[in-house]
């Protein structure tokens, strides 16, 4: 069976799973760097419609911090944030996530939602492709449904459009 690789591909799990799948047209270390190196996740991770990636600061090892603060033309603020569980370059990167929807009352020391999203993304060699395997398990049925709901795959596919472009240029 064949199907557009370029599209992203989404499987609901249970109750609290998503698996969303995508091919890129690079090596997998090129796309593992895409994913973990700030530099170049400013240029593709682009956010809601009219929000761009303001900060990325990361700690890239198990139990480092990470957070990526978007940023509007009005000058409003928001936050993803979480903590690396397992780091293997190139292979997967995992973490939880959580958001911060208001910068201005963000603490950063304040301890992590326990009901995090927990997340990996796993890269595999596909002849001169890359496929990565996004796992999410969200705390629960709702919270899943709400993330589909707002758009969330459109907005991924928004990204990894502009990714392509990236990857295209840097081979």
């Amino acid at each position: 069976m064949r199907t557009d690789e370029k599209e992203v591909k989404i499987e609901l799990r249970g109750e609290t799973e998503a698996v969303i799948t995508r091919y890129f047209n690079a090596p997998r270390p090129l796309v593992f760097d895409c994913f973990t190196k700030p530099d170049l996740m400013r240029r593709w991770l682009i956010g809601p419609e009219g929000w761009s990636l303001d900060s990325c600061e990361l700690d890239l090892t198990a139990g480092g911090k990470y957070l990526y603060v978007y940023a509007d033309s009005q000058g409003s603020r928001m936050g993803v944030y979480g903590t690396f569980t397992e780091v293997r370059a190139p292979e997967i990167v995992a973490n939880t996530e959580n958001f911060a929807m208001d910068m201005s009352t963000f603490d950063p020391d304040a301890p992590e939602d326990p009901a995090a999203t927990v997340e990996s993304r796993v890269f595999t060699e596909a002849g001169k492709k890359t496929l990565m395997t996004h796992h999410y398990r969200f705390a629960s049925p709702e919270i899943r449904k709400m993330v589909f709901e707002s758009g969330a795959d459109e907005g991924m596919e928004a990204c990894y459009r502009e990714l392509d472009r990236i990857l295209l240029q840097m081979r």
